[in-house]
């Protein structure tokens, strides 16, 4: 949520500077790039950590593109407030704006990040675990959950956090306070710890998502459900080719 919403805000501020009556702008293309990436992958991944059981190769991509419009709409929905936000704010900084002023819309900001990062959350997690087609009806059922567990939700929230901030901070440490040997080996050393900041990077939102999956269908369901249908489609072709004839069990 946090890389959606700088891009976000580079895609506005490059429209501001550049002219909105400008077709496109590179931040732009990045950001629906980005939304279209993310929520291709996010529904065989909320898919996968619901049913708790090894997915093929069909059934992942099936479910990929069977939540895929709805989970874009949702994306698309917190890059607009995110960017809109930010974009205000550097508009109010830019223009010196009253300090009341701006703490009143810094609490607004914070509101709406919490409504992008908590509550489309567990409307993205009820629209795959329930089957839900109308992103209206999700939203508002990730609200009342998110309303009527109000600490194990924030609790859950923290840890999360805390977890993703030890392993961005560890990272950070090791680039900015780097160990004392030779150049070569120092290259080595911000080589590693860039590639491990990208596994971090990745792997943080995997670590949101399946814990809110876990803990709503703790909550409302249990372990393994799912509403949509679980039959799962052959593999490709490929995968017949690289494993080999069927053996019939010998």
């Amino acid at each position: 949520m946090v890389l959606l919403a700088v891009v976000s805000f580079m895609a506005w501020t490059t429209g501001a500077v550049l002219g909105f009556n400008a077709k496109y702008s590179f931040w732009s293309v990045l950001l629906v790039a980005y939304s279209i990436i993310r929520a291709w992958w996010t529904g065989g991944i909320l898919h996968r950590y619901a049913q708790n059981r090894p997915m093929r190769d069909g059934a992942f991509h099936r479910a990929c593109g069977t939540f895929f419009f709805r989970l874009l709409r949702l994306h698309l929905l917190s890059a607009l407030i995110l960017g809109s936000s930010l974009y205000v704010a550097e508009w109010m900084m830019f223009h010196q704006i009253n300090l009341g002023v701006m703490l009143g819309f810094g609490s607004l900001f914070g509101l709406g990040y919490i409504f992008c990062d908590v509550v489309l959350d567990y409307a993205k997690v009820r629209t795959v675990v329930e089957d839900r087609r109308s992103m209206v009806f999700a939203i508002a059922a990730g609200f009342r959950f998110v309303v009527r567990r109000p600490g194990a939700v924030v609790r859950l929230y923290l840890l999360n956090a805390t977890i993703g901030f030890i392993g961005f901070g560890s990272f950070a440490l090791g680039y900015y306070y780097p160990v004392p040997v030779g150049l070569p080996w120092l290259l080595v050393l911000l080589l590693l710890v860039a590639l491990g900041f990208v596994v971090v990077l990745g792997w943080v939102p995997l670590l949101f998502l399946s814990t809110q999956t876990a803990f709503f269908q703790d909550e409302l369901a249990f372990p393994g459900y799912t509403a949509g249908a679980s039959v799962s489609p052959p593999d490709s072709p490929i995968t017949e080719v690289v494993a080999g004839p069927p053996t019939d069990g010998i």
